[in-house]
């Protein structure tokens, strides 16, 4: 972690989940902090647990002009941007005819556009500067979740933007790291009574895993070995993401069914 001693910082998304706990384990190796939310309770939350954060910035990166708002702050007051935790997201959960497809370009603003354009202008702005640009991009981009069919579209664009960047050799500043499930407030903001995917893991873990792996430069962050493995052995072992889609399909009907008699 020694990389990130004085390093600026920008985190996106700063106020709760992955987020927020990016905050929590930078706190003792910077303050040099740019914390952006797009929910002012949030942020007086963040300023209450760290006051000697040096920026809170209200932002809503589902529009274009949002990552207007962080650069106009960073330009005048930093000289380099040593890292960017792009993790701002959301998601919805319902069966893929019945997702908000009128939100999709805000979506795709927030969960795409955002984060890549984001990235691009930083890299611009301070073109003889070493940075690393993070992204949360999701397992989901590797493997779909029945539920979750205008999301997982989202992180797989992400990805595959990702692949092509790195084919040119023109992303070595790019890193994009992929959590399963997360206990956080995700789930509650997809849809109501959301079922939880397993295998779960901490904000705390991923928000470790994302550290390390932008400190040693990697292309791609894995938090859940398990994810990994398992990605590996379905190449041999074919029926393992079909099982887990079917249990997950299984999850989407009941959900459907209980909200049907609510």
């Amino acid at each position: 972690m020694n990389k990130y001693n004085d390093a600026r910082v920008v985190i996106t998304g700063a106020g709760s989940g992955i987020g927020r706990e990016l905050v929590r384990q930078l706190y003792s190796h910077t303050k040099k902090i740019l914390a952006v939310d797009n929910h002012p309770e949030n942020l007086a939350s963040l300023h209450a647990e760290f006051p000697a954060l040096e920026g809170g910035l209200l932002a809503d990166l589902s529009v274009k002009e949002g990552n207007d708002i962080i650069l106009a702050w960073v330009l005048p007051r930093w000289k380099e941007v040593d890292f960017c935790f792009a993790n701002a997201g959301i998601a919805f959960y319902a069966p893929a005819a019945e997702q908000n497809w009128k939100a999709m370009d805000r979506l795709f603003q927030l969960n795409v556009h955002s984060p890549i354009q984001l990235g691009l202008a930083l890299k611009v702005a301070f073109p003889q500067q070493p940075f690393r640009h993070v992204i949360t991009c999701s397992a989901i981009a590797y493997w779909a979740i029945p539920g979750y069919s205008l999301y997982s579209s989202t992180k797989a664009a992400l990805l595959q933007w990702a692949n092509c960047l790195w084919a040119e050799q023109a992303g070595d500043w790019l890193t994009l790291a992929f959590p399963i499930s997360t206990n956080t407030s995700f789930f509650e903001v997809a849809g109501k009574n959301v079922p939880k995917a397993f295998p779960m893991q901490s904000p705390q873990h991923v928000a470790r895993c994302m550290l390390q792996g932008a400190a040693q430069g990697k292309k791609k962050v894995f938090p859940s070995l398990l994810f990994q493995t398992l990605l590996g052995l379905n190449r041999v072992f074919f029926f393992l993401r079909p099982l887990a889609q079917r249990l997950e399909f299984i999850k989407l009907n009941c959900w459907i069914y209980k909200a049907s008699q609510s």
